[in-house]
Formats: structure tokens, C-alpha cells, sequence
């Protein structure tokens, strides 16, 4: 007879049901010294770039000529593997990764949204908002300050649009306007510096912080697993920019996680249309005021 040894989760039962059934979890990741070690990477590149934008910026922080050295091992913490690993299975790829920075008094408003933003709407299939429908994908916000810009409608990823959010959304699967009624259902996320909330960005969603009191620095981050079929935010990094000289030049575990994205999507080319339309999207202005 083979022994069997129990998975170790990072994780509870309750705790992966809640995600589940809400779509979203917080977790508490980083300590005060590493988050002070981060927020003070991102000020050190800020002003070798003389970045000053009064607007909430959204870096690519694992991109050339975008990359900010003394964030990138964030991929690597082995605290959020370990949540992903729950929530999602073995093989997790890291797929998605920027930096959200807003000075106090920057004007930061979103639409609610499903993340679908970049598929044009005949080839969105509603049947990806079910409960039926595994979505191999999970996103990450972990502020380096306190952040209370994420609102979600819990549940929301599981149904379609009920009456109150279709009245707002329209005839769109995408977005409702900025300045569409508050939902009765949406509830504000606050988190604090080094927590980390999880969810899932087909559940109805926002950023809004109104004009900023404090400034916002977010790391935000994707991942997939390699145990499932990809789904179509799997391609958000832009892999045709990981030259040799680009990954010999990084952190060994960052290099590595790179590595592992590119053998991933060598197995998976149907997601390429998706990629293509996602550095489309990117380059376009999120209107957020």
C-alpha cells in the first residue's frame, strides 16, 4: 500500500470556497522592511526617468526599456506562488506584471468592467461568466501603500449581468460609463501595505480612487497554471521582447520565471491572437476620467 502525503496548502478550505464563491481573498505577504525596500526601488526609478505624470501610471515592470530592477523578484515570492498554487494548481507562470503609481490629487476613475476589454465583442462568450466555466487565471494587487482603488461586486464572475448592472452596462459585455450609478452590490477593497488581494477579473470590477488624499503605488500581478488550458489573458506579458541578453541580465529566479512564460506559450499559440489584441490594447489610453 503507497503512502500518501497530504498537500500542504497556504491556504484553508474556507478560504479557497470564499474565493470561489466571492472571487476574491486578501493575504497578508510582505513585512514593513520589504515593502520599504520596494517602495523605495520604484522612487529610485522614478527619478532616474524624471517620470512626473499626473495621471495613474501603468508600468510594465518586467518589459525593457520599462523594467524596474529592484521590483522584478516580486514574481518570485514564494508566499504568492503558494496562494496561486491553491487557487489555481501545480505550475504556476507568471502572466501579467505592472506597477500602478498615482501622486495625492491625481483624478483616478474607472468604469465597472469584466477584463475583457480587448476582445472585440463578437468573439466574447458569455458562457465565460458561469459557474461552470474554469478560468485558469487569477490576479494579484499588493500595495506598497495603503489602497482602497479596487471595488468588485462579489460573486459577479460566476453569473451574467443582473438587472441593476445591465441597466448601467448597456448592451456592452466590456464597461459601463465613468459616470454610470454606483451598484448596490460593489464593495470597496482596502488594503494595506503588503497584504495582497486576490481575484478574479471576470467578477464586475473598478478602480476608483476619486481624487487621490494619499499616493498610490500597486504592484499588480498575473499568473496562470500549467495544469490547465489557457484562457484568454494567458499572453498578457510581451514575450517577443525576452531577447537572450534581457534574461541573462536578470535575477536568477526572474529569469527562470521568464523562461518557464516562454515555454509555456511556445505550447499554447492559439493565445496569440489574444496577446495581439492586448498589446494593441496597451498601447490606447484606459479612459479613466
Amino acid at each position: 500500500m503507497t503512502n500518501t502525503t497530504p498537500p500542504r496548502h497556504a491556504l484553508s478550505e474556507e478560504e479557497r470556497r470564499f474565493f470561489r464563491e466571492q472571487g476574491y481573498l486578501i493575504r497578508k505577504i510582505l513585512d514593513d522592511a520589504s515593502v520599504a525596500r520596494y517602495v523605495a526601488a520604484v522612487e529610485d526609478a522614478r527619478r532616474e526617468r524624471g517620470e512626473t505624470q499626473q495621471r495613474m501610471s501603468n508600468l510594465q515592470f518586467l518589459q525593457p526599456g520599462k523594467a524596474i530592477r529592484g521590483v522584478q523578484d516580486i514574481i518570485c515570492n514564494e508566499d504568492i506562488l503558494a496562494v496561486c498554487r491553491d487557487l489555481l494548481g501545480e505550475g504556476i507562470i507568471i502572466d501579467g506584471a505592472s506597477l500602478f503609481y498615482g501622486d495625492a490629487g491625481v483624478d483616478y476613475r474607472q468604469g465597472w468592467h469584466r477584463d475583457v476589454l480587448q476582445v472585440p465583442d463578437e468573439q466574447i462568450d458569455t458562457r465565460w461568466f458561469s459557474d461552470d466555466y474554469h478560468y485558469n487565471y487569477v490576479q494579484m494587487n499588493m500595495p506598497l501603500t495603503v489602497d482602497g482603488c479596487l471595488w468588485i461586486v462579489p460573486g459577479s464572475h460566476r453569473r451574467q449581468l443582473d438587472e441593476e448592472e445591465r441597466a448601467i452596462f448597456g448592451s456592452s459585455e466590456k464597461i459601463a460609463p465613468v459616470d454610470a450609478p454606483e451598484l448596490t452590490a460593489g464593495k470597496q477593497i482596502v488594503v494595506q501595505p503588503g497584504e495582497a488581494v486576490f481575484y478574479n477579473n471576470y467578477a464586475v470590477h473598478r478602480g476608483w480612487g476619486g481624487v487621490l488624499k494619499d499616493r498610490r503605488i500597486t504592484i499588480h500581478l498575473g499568473f496562470h497554471s500549467t495544469q490547465h488550458a489557457p484562457t484568454l489573458h494567458f499572453g498578457v506579458l510581451d514575450h517577443t521582447e525576452y531577447s537572450l541578453d534581457y534574461l541573462s541580465s536578470l535575477e536568477p529566479c526572474v529569469r527562470d520565471a521568464l523562461r518557464a512564460h516562454l515555454v509555456e506559450r511556445a505550447r499554447h499559440p492559439e493565445v496569440n491572437v489574444f496577446h495581439a489584441y492586448h498589446q494593441q490594447f496597451l498601447k490606447q489610453e484606459f479612459k479613466t476620467t
